[in-house]
């Protein structure tokens, strides 16, 4: 235990002033504390050369980290202010519409379905920008510059030698070390876009230094730390890191030691990294940083071969998939500090709090509608809670890592088993472009052939390519490709991982997805860049209403448009590496009255000497340069904003108001968490197009269109979808053997092509089909399929038993072998791939399930014909009669 110092009045006193008196008598002494521990560990380790330096230089560091810290508090105050003005003109903006308190406050964490201006301006859609910038620019660069490059960065080798080569890129380091050209240009890259993304962060309010010799992020895999438990894992890492970075506050080796389990606890749990007392804006002092060592600490390995050591032994993944993960996350953050402060959940619950002072403050508003609505704003609890967790992504670190993986595991089985003909059932995304086309003026059937022609042409190439990746689309499945060999470890959950990301490479949905949405993303670039040749007020009215949904207004519009933008193919396209390029002139506008008010805070036009004249103009440039840059930034962060929440609207995908739906902000991990995981799989789509599809179709339309405009939206949606529905039976049909088509004017035909196609919505798979569009029942439609199998095994065995019994008492019952059999096959992943389930019918399945029940081909037969008029193509059986 460390001594206690406690200084004399004259130190004290000196302290006192020097800090202008901001500081208490406990953070003082506490300052002087942690000088003297620094002293003792000094003395212990036997380094007492120079110890008056060496403590004058260690004081010097804790008054600076105090100064920073209250510059820092200084600026977040500053900051705060600008962003909360946004936030309540934005908020005022959107009741005045006719959203409700609650319903304006989830708007800006997860967008609204109504037309109203603003209303897609969200932390949500910002995140999917913030992706675009950092990973799909990334990309974007490989592809145009080295684009055999992105083939080769799943490559173990080529990857470590990038992490060395990361290493490097420090003073007086040594790049090109690995003697590989292309590894050093791809830590180049990588190494660029990372401190992109600090650059960024720092500006929302961040404070993180530039770390030179950084090799990426970190990547540990719990499972092997509780393997190896605290005190081992603490003792490898202590003996791999660089102690002097890593630790350069800590006064003593016990506080390293602490810290390192501190770090250990933090992994193992999720937790914390939620809000701490600095991000709430309380005094952050040298003692408060040294209770919080550790709780955001990168951790600086002597060199790169020991950072791969630890990897081998405590970490997972590789380089570059630690390179995604950390600028996903770099993203996610940026987007909650740019939105919402340097501190989003305190700024959030002091919204709510704001509002709940203006309800109770409104005159017009009677008593039970002031109770009613105060009622319906909990920052603590329901829907604005959870909505706030997902953005910030709390709700998504599991309070129980094991049960999380596991639960995770079992629905990643399923998912495997059961989603064999996902990308004929994809074929729906089809009329869905579609119909997002005609909602921006554009024409459902140009929208159509836009986008059937983008996905018969496949994986986008060359300049096309590079396109897709400037605006966020189309690498997903890449990524996945490209890191899952990693995972790929002796842990059954890496395995099951890399397995699942080849099952959907195999059924042939990552390709699906990854070139429809280049295609989408592409399309509505092309629009803009089209529209881009007509003013603001000369665009149609449909095209300028999504331009105001997306909050883009005539003076950013001006502003796009004089960008030079790419032409390919014959289309031009608007990228944000061109708005990047625009004149200081152009952007100037958008930040007017920022600019003007930076004239008025220096004071330039009061100065009245010409050396007191040439300071406040240097300090007016310089502050109108920033400004320039975050307006610049601001408007490419505008056009990625637009075409990613668009094009999610082409190719529906699971969004942060879906998953708040289907989770309810539960955990994994818990057993709510797990149970509402279990229900909701599967769920995906028919939730997300329910709300996003059908939302904007009946409530997102331009106040002042015609009956004749909203009403062709829906139908053609309803119409657009059910041929789509149609489409998928008869190629679903087919690929069992069954033929000719289903008679397309049969009313049960038309209803399950409705719940097929998802133009019923969540509900048409168990309103109107016997068997959901993945083949389960009503049960699994509603419980989920964990829960429907499980109820069916249990009727199995059942059954089973009933028999067994029956043989004993003389009733007998027969045995339910076929329908085990049947369940057992439908469960087996990879079985029911739709190409290889066909061939194991006829190979050996039917001949077993034949056996198993004698007539069993001919009632499936005899049934098809009756129900649906269709016959076999192919022989039932290779082998038997």
């Amino acid at each position: 235990m460390a001594k206690k110092y406690t200084p004399d009045a004259g130190c004290f006193n000196a302290a006192n002033k020097a800090s202008g008196e901001r500081l208490t008598k406990d953070e003082i002494n506490d300052a002087f504390q942690r000088v003297a521990d620094y002293r003792d560990r000094l003395r212990a380790e036997g380094n007492t050369d120079g110890m008056a330096d060496k403590l004058r230089s260690f004081a010097e560091r804790e008054a600076e980290r105090t100064r920073v810290a209250a510059a820092m508090q200084r600026r977040h105050t500053a900051l705060n202010i600008i962003v909360r003005d946004k936030l309540e003109e934005s908020i005022d903006n959107l009741m005045a519409q006719g959203l409700s308190p609650r319903q304006a406050l989830l708007s800006v964490l997860e967008g609204t379905q109504a037309g109203v201006e603003g209303g897609r301006v969200s932390v949500a859609a910002l995140n999917q920008a913030y992706e675009a910038r950092y990973l799909g620019a990334m990309f974007a660069e490989l592809q145009a510059n080295k684009p055999e490059l992105i083939h080769m960065l799943s490559d173990p080798r080529f990857d470590a030698d990038i992490m060395r080569e990361m290493s490097e890129i420090k003073q007086n380091g040594k790049p090109g070390i690995t003697g590989n050209k292309d590894a050093q240009y791809a830590a180049k890259v990588f190494a660029s876009y990372a401190e992109m993304a600090r650059t960024d962060l720092n500006k929302l309010g961040a404070s993180i230094g530039k770390l030179e010799g950084w090799a990426g992020a970190q990547t540990h895999d719990d499972v092997k730390m509780i393997a190896a438990g605290k005190d081992a894992w603490v003792a490898s890492v202590r003996g791999k890191l660089d102690l002097d970075r890593t630790f350069p506050d800590a006064a003593s080796e016990i506080e390293v030691i602490d810290a390192l389990g501190d770090i250990y606890d933090t992994i193992i749990t999720g937790f914390s990294n939620k809000t701490t007392a600095a991000e709430k804006g309380q005094r952050v002092n040298p003692a408060n940083l040294a209770k919080s060592l550790g709780k955001s600490r990168v951790l600086h390995f002597r060199d790169a071969d020991a950072a791969l050591a630890y990897r081998d032994e405590f970490g997972m993944g590789n380089t570059v998939s630690g390179m995604f993960a950390h600028l996903r996350s770099a993203a996610r953050t940026a987007a909650n500090m740019d939105a919402l402060g340097p501190n989003p959940e305190v700024m959030f619950a002091s919204l709510v709090d704001g509002m709940k002072r203006k309800i109770k403050d409104d005159p017009k508003i009677s008593d039970a509608d002031k109770v009613k609505q105060i009622n319906s704003l909990n920052a603590e609890a329901g829907p604005l809670r959870q909505a706030i967790e997902i953005s910030t992504g709390f709700a998504s670190r599991p309070a129980n890592v094991t049960a999380a993986k596991i639960s995770a595991d079992i629905r990643a089985a399923l998912s495997m088993a059961k989603l064999g003909g996902a990308t004929i059932s994809s074929l729906s995304d089809l009329p869905v472009s579609a119909v997002s086309s005609l909602f921006r003026g554009s024409g459902f059937w140009q929208g159509l052939f836009r986008q059937v022609d983008g996905i018969l042409k496949g994986r986008p190439k060359g300049e096309q390519a590079e396109i897709s990746y400037l605006l966020g689309e189309g690498f997903d499945g890449m990524i996945g490709h490209i890191v899952s060999p990693a995972a790929a470890n002796d842990s059954p959950v890496g395995k099951l991982s890399a397995l699942q990301e080849k099952y959907f490479r195999w059924n042939g949905l990552s390709w699906w997805t990854d070139v429809n949405r280049a295609t989408a993303g592409r399309v509505i670039a092309a629009e803009m860049g089209m529209r881009a040749k007509s003013a603001f007020a000369d665009l149609p009215d449909r095209y300028r209403h999504v331009l105001g949904l997306h909050g883009i207004d005539q003076a950013k519009w001006d502003a796009i448009r004089q960008a030079n933008f790419r032409e390919s193919n014959g289309s031009v396209y608007v990228t944000p590496d061109r708005i990047r390029l625009l004149d200081d002139a152009v952007i100037e506008p958008l930040a007017a009255d920022r600019i003007e008010a930076a004239r008025l805070a220096t004071k330039l036009d009061e100065a009245k000497s010409d050396s007191t004249r040439q300071k406040r103009q240097a300090e007016f440039d310089a502050r109108r340069a920033d400004i320039i840059s975050d307006a610049r930034r601001d408007l490419e962060l505008s056009v990625l904003r637009f075409v990613a929440d668009e094009t999610s609207y082409s190719v529906v995908e699971v969004d942060p108001r879906t998953r708040r739906t289907m989770t309810q902000g539960y955990r994994p991990g818990t057993f709510g968490g797990e149970a509402m995981r279990f229900i909701g799989q599967f769920k995906g789509f028919p939730v997300s197009f329910t709300q996003r599809i059908i939302g904007r179709a009946l409530y997102g339309q331009r106040k002042d269109a015609s009956f004749l405009e909203k009403g062709a939206h829906i139908g053609s949606l309803l119409a657009g979808m059910t041929v789509a529905g149609y489409m998928i039976i008869a190629m679903k049909d087919a690929a069992r053997g069954y033929w000719p088509p289903r008679d397309p004017f049969d009313y049960k035909t038309i209803l399950a092509a409705l719940a097929q196609g998802g133009a019923a919505g969540l509900y048409g798979d168990f309103l109107f089909a016997q068997k959901n569009r993945f083949g389960g029942g009503v049960l699994e439609s509603i419980a989920g399929p964990t829960i429907g199998e499980a109820a069916q095994l249990t009727e199995n065995l059942l059954s089973l038993r009933d028999a067994a019994a029956g043989k004993l008492t003389g009733n007998e019952a027969k045995a339910p072998w076929a329908q085990i059999f049947s369940q057992a096959v439908n469960n087996t992943p990879m079985a029911n791939l739709f190409y290889v389930r066909p061939a194991l019918d006829y190979l050996f399945l039917n001949s077993i399930r034949e056996s198993l029940s004698p007539g069993y081909l001919k009632r499936q037969t005899k049934r098809r014909m009756e129900d649906y008029g269709q016959q076999r193509i192919f022989p039932d059986q290779a082998f038997g009669r």
